[in-house]
C-alpha cells in the first residue's frame, strides 16, 4: 500500500515538469514567430511561414517589426530560400529599410548584414536551424553555430546577437533604444523551442502540445 501511494506521489510530481517543458517549447515558438498569442499551426503548415492566432507583436523585442521567424521559416528548414523571398509581399518585415542591409543582396540572394564587433562585418546567408537538436544540448551549448562555425556556440548568446543584428531599429544597434535584449527566461524558452522536436522534425504545425 505504501509503495502504491509513493508511486502515485511521484507521478503527480512528474506531470508538472513535463507540462512545463512543453509549455516552454510553445512559449519559445510564440516568441520566435513574433505572435502575441499562439501560433496558428494549421495556417503555418499551409503557408510554410508562421501565422499567428490573433494579433502579431508589432515590435518583437522592441525592435523594427521583424521576428526570428521572418528569416527562419518552417517551410524552408527554418532558413529562407530566394524563391520564398521572391514570393513575399513588398512590405514584409524581412525588407525593413532602416538597417544597413543591401536590399539587392537581400531580395535576390537572401544575404543579411551580420555584425559582431571585432569578429564579423559582412553579408551572409541565413542559416537553417533544422539541425540544431543534433548540434546542441538541452541547455543550448552547441558544437558550432552559423554557416561558417565562427560564431558563439551558445544558443542564448547567439539569439542575443541575432536580435541585435536583425531586429534593431537603426544601424547604431543600441540596447534599450533600438531593441531590447531577451531576458534570461525568454532565452530559455527560445532555446527549448529551437532544440525541440518541433523544429527538428519540421512537423511542429501538426503537433498538439
Amino acid at each position: 500500500m505504501k509503495c502504491w501511494i509513493l508511486a502515485a506521489i511521484i507521478l503527480v510530481l512528474a506531470v508538472p515538469a513535463v507540462s512545463s517543458a512543453e509549455s516552454s517549447e510553445r512559449k519559445g515558438q510564440r516568441l520566435f514567430a513574433g505572435c502575441l498569442k499562439k501560433v496558428d499551426d494549421k495556417e503555418t503548415l499551409k503557408t510554410g511561414q508562421f501565422v499567428c492566432k490573433g494579433k502579431r507583436d508589432p515590435a518583437p523585442f522592441g525592435g523594427n517589426g521583424r521576428a526570428c521567424g521572418d528569416c527562419h521559416m518552417p517551410g524552408d528548414n527554418f532558413g529562407i530560400s530566394t524563391d520564398r523571398i521572391a514570393g513575399l509581399r513588398r512590405d514584409h518585415p524581412l525588407f525593413y529599410r532602416g538597417l544597413d542591409e543591401d536590399q539587392n543582396l537581400l531580395r535576390n540572394h537572401g544575404l543579411v548584414h551580420v555584425v559582431v564587433a571585432g569578429q564579423v562585418d559582412e553579408f551572409r546567408q541565413i542559416p537553417k536551424l533544422v539541425h540544431l537538436q543534433e548540434q546542441c544540448d538541452k541547455r543550448g551549448n552547441c558544437d558550432s553555430l552559423g554557416l561558417l562555425g565562427d560564431r558563439v556556440t551558445n544558443l542564448c548568446a547567439f539569439s542575443v546577437q541575432a536580435v541585435t543584428n536583425h531586429l534593431s531599429k537603426t544601424p547604431r544597434r543600441i540596447p534599450g533604444e533600438d531593441f531590447r535584449v531577451p531576458t534570461d527566461k525568454e532565452c530559455k524558452w527560445l532555446v527549448a523551442y529551437m532544440v525541440s522536436d518541433l523544429v527538428a522534425d519540421q512537423d511542429e504545425r501538426n503537433k498538439k502540445r
